[in-house]
């Protein structure tokens, strides 16, 4: 049935909407003449009483939705059922003794599976969907799990309830791709005992493990086990770095030859010097990215304070302000009491963080001519009157290696491939079972 804004048209009747603040309530009654009984399962038209049902619905454009529904209760014609009254079922709509709509429990199980309970929760409440921590996990362990045909293809594998303590063994329909049962620990008798009490599978994909091995030959004689994708890929993968290691002068070679491909001619180089002052990264840019972040952070800060402004103006109270924008009360009254959106705070400079600053050319000179050591760099400095620790030092020298080139000429991500020492075999290896569209240049 396509989405409406009644849970089902066809067997209810809109009477009216009753807006009441920021909820909205719909008034609605069943129309259908008859009912079954829940205990005979005949029909009857004979009406004994009515009454009111309140349930919550999805909201409307996030505005809460209230239903008041009015069912009936209906007299069961049967003699000899023993139940003489009985309310009308409506399945699909609401569950008997429910407080909520089938469409609102079906998103409380959606977001609860998804998310859990804490972080289920929060979603609730910003989709105007009343629900606590509690509601939702109730919602998720009253859920009843399918019962699942035996699988085909088995796949065995295990898991960790906790990680180093306890593990157990879980059992997937690789067909369905759906998980049908957990098996309290790895023993081979607890796995053959579940494969007696169920049809033997024609395949198990299973893990290298030899208890699992025992169990699947004992448990179904007849299925063909094979590995599962991750250790024949671990297979693959030890095979060719063992083939690798054979010819390590080819991968040297292929490296040399790509590497001198790679290099731009010497016109396109910067000096070391130009290329911390010049369009390319300087040990400058970690100052101009936390001032960016000061101003980015200071005009979320007024923009907060606007809201809280309009707000207040309007006649909200403290806690409507606090609980709508998602701030502590102490927060909203200190924005309330200000004169004036909130002064941008001035990045704090460290002691002696610019205190470098008259050394910098020397350190970029030595820097260049392959002084890439903190310690030495601060002594030779100290010596020239430099007065303050070595830390300035080393956090300088951090920003030259995180920014500039490195400085042993290595790529950064590239292992040994800039050298010309060529990749190492693991790592050719990696690179040819890697599907083609998660393959980067090096």
């Amino acid at each position: 049935m396509p989405p409406t804004l009644l849970p089902d048209p066809s067997r209810l009747r809109l009477d009216r909407l009753r807006v009441d603040g920021a909820t909205i309530t719909v008034v609605m009654a069943t129309t259908p003449t008859r009912s079954a009984c829940p205990l005979c399962g005949i029909a009857s038209s004979g009406v004994h009483s009515r009454y009111v049902r309140t349930l919550a619905d999805l909201p409307w454009h996030g505005v809460a939705v209230t239903v008041q529904l009015t069912v009936r209760r209906f007299v069961c014609e049967t003699e000899s059922c023993t139940r003489r009254i009985f309310a009308e079922r409506l399945p699909g709509i609401v569950a008997p003794y429910a407080r909520r709509t089938a469409r609102l429990s079906e998103a409380f199980e959606l977001i609860g599976f998804a998310l859990g309970g804490e972080a289920g929760a929060r979603v609730l409440h910003h989709l105007a969907m009343a629900g606590s921590l509690d509601t939702v996990l109730r919602v998720i362990r009253a859920v009843s799990l399918d019962e699942h045909a035996d699988p085909r293809i088995l796949g065995v594998d295990d898991f960790a309830f906790r990680r180093g303590h306890r593990y157990g063994t879980i059992l997937v329909d690789l067909e369905r791709h759906r998980v049908i049962d957990l098996l309290p620990d790895r023993k081979p008798e607890t796995l053959i005992a579940w494969l007696k009490q169920h049809a033997s599978p024609e395949i198990i994909s299973r893990d290298r493990g030899g208890s699992y091995a025992e169990a699947a030959r004992r448990g179904a004689p007849d299925a063909t086990q094979v590995a599962d994708r991750f250790h024949l890929l671990k297979n693959l993968t030890e095979t060719l770095e063992t083939f690798f290691l054979r010819h390590r002068s080819a991968l040297r070679e292929a490296a040399a030859i790509t590497t001198a491909e790679r290099t731009p001619p010497e016109s396109e180089t910067l000096p070391q010097d130009e290329m911390y002052q010049g369009k390319r990264k300087s040990p400058q840019n970690w100052q101009q990215r936390a001032e960016e972040a000061s101003l980015a952070k200071h005009a979320a800060r007024v923009a907060r304070y606007e809201q809280v402004r309009t707000l207040y103006e309007k006649g909200a109270d403290i806690a409507d302000i606090a609980r709508r924008l998602e701030m502590s009360r102490r927060t909203v009254y200190h924005y309330v009491r200000m004169d004036g959106p909130p002064e941008r705070r001035r990045l704090g400079r460290r002691p002696g963080s610019r205190v470098l600053a008259p050394y910098e050319p020397y350190i970029l000179k030595r820097w260049k001519e392959g002084c890439h050591n903190g310690t030495k760099l601060w002594r030779e400095i100290k010596e020239q009157g430099f007065a303050y620790s070595v830390t300035n030092v080393y956090r300088f020298v951090a920003h030259l290696r995180r920014e500039g080139k490195p400085p042993s000429g290595r790529s950064r991500h590239g292992g040994r491939i800039c050298q010309g020492q060529g990749p190492t075999a693991r790592h050719v290896a990696i690179l040819t079972i890697q599907r083609a569209e998660r393959l980067e240049a090096v």
